[in-house]
């Protein structure tokens, strides 16, 4: 079974936006919690830079054995220039992905394994 919730949020005088989903999916092995975001934050500026940074990218995986829970984190932050008559605008945004997935503990066989 699957479970989407879907938000989206304007912030004050179009300066950006936020959007979120979350959803749950469960089936006979386990039940997996995913949540992505994307957050858009939008300013006039003067000029464009001749030089625009790197995004930034942050990638974190844990696995809790005692629990039987995987987390996996990814996120990437950055920043985007372009021009609307004529007028440059920077765009600040995060995109962020949050899997946990929980695993049902079962056995899946009561013999013990043999070699061949």
């Amino acid at each position: 079974m699957k479970n989407v919730i879907y938000t989206k949020k304007e912030l004050g005088s179009h300066r950006g936006r936020v959007l979120s989903v979350r959803e749950t999916c469960a089936d006979k092995d386990g039940t997996s919690y995913i949540r992505k975001g994307f957050v858009y934050l939008v300013s006039p500026v003067d000029a464009v830079p001749s030089k625009i940074p790197s995004p930034e990218i942050r990638v974190v995986k844990a696995i809790e054995q005692a629990k039987a829970i995987e987390k996996f984190m990814f996120s990437v932050k950055g920043t985007v220039y372009f021009k609307k008559n004529r007028i440059p605008f920077r765009v600040d945004y995060k995109h962020s992905l949050k899997i946990n997935a929980v695993w049902k503990t079962h056995v899946l066989s009561s013999d013990p394994a043999a070699l061949a």
